[in-house]
């Protein structure tokens, strides 16, 4: 009888996390990773992600797959942001669930804390009070995200945890001037103001919120064991 090789399933591949995860399994020497685009799998239709789970019978998950951009987009596309994400997390936890994959990894986001938290934040501040209404329907959904893999582990003793990075940067970044995170908006302006010989650079907001970053194959080696 053939020794079992681990089946992982990054969701979410394309992106900054789930590229970050994808090469430090592929650094360990992982050889079964499965992935797939959207064109071959869209992940808020159920039917299709179950589909997935019984064809390929993964181990594994790492739940890495979101809707993601900056306060700009946020506030302009609250309805894509909820449900998207809502769609995708519970699709993947519950179809993990159904075909007995025992460990799976919900990356979350620090948004989720309250927008009055303090500092540093702490996990007992989770729903304590409102959050930050420039991304209220993405946090939301990604606390649910959260409340779904505790529930799974209380009800069914799986082992679904989740973990909340903060502000991260690095390779597969979005660069949109309006959409994107604040550190490839920033490159984004600066560069753009090197090539045209702009004598200064206009940044959003008042310049006194606190802001924490991460570079994003740091937090994949803390996420992916060794």
């Amino acid at each position: 009888m053939k020794n079992h090789v681990t089946k992982i399933y990054v969701a979410g591949h394309r992106g900054m996390v789930g590229s970050a995860i994808v090469r430090t399994l592929q650094a360990q020497g992982q050889p079964n990773i499965l992935i797939r685009t959207h064109a071959e799998l869209d992940l808020t239709d159920q039917t299709a992600v179950r589909a997935f789970f019984h064809a390929e019978k993964p181990d594994q998950v790492y739940l890495a797959a979101a809707k993601v951009g900056g306060i700009h987009a946020n506030n302009s596309y609250p309805a894509e942001f909820i449900y998207d994400n809502l769609m995708m997390e519970a699709n993947i936890i519950d179809a993990a669930f159904r075909h007995d994959v025992k460990k799976l990894l919900f990356l979350g986001s620090s948004c989720i804390y309250p927008r009055l938290a303090p500092q540093p934040m702490r996990e007992d501040a989770l729903l304590t009070s409102e959050l930050e209404p420039t991304n209220e329907p993405y946090a939301i959904a990604k606390i649910a995200g959260i409340k779904l893999c505790e529930s799974y582990n209380r009800q069914y003793g799986m082992d679904y945890r989740s973990v909340m990075p903060t502000n991260l940067y690095g390779p597969g970044d979005n660069y949109h001037p309006e959409n994107s995170h604040v550190i490839p908006a920033l490159i984004h302006r600066f560069h753009e103001a090197k090539l045209n010989n702009l004598p200064s650079v206009a940044i959003w907001g008042t310049g006194t919120p606190r802001r924490e970053f991460l570079y994003v194959d740091d937090m994949a080696a803390a996420c992916v064991p060794r």
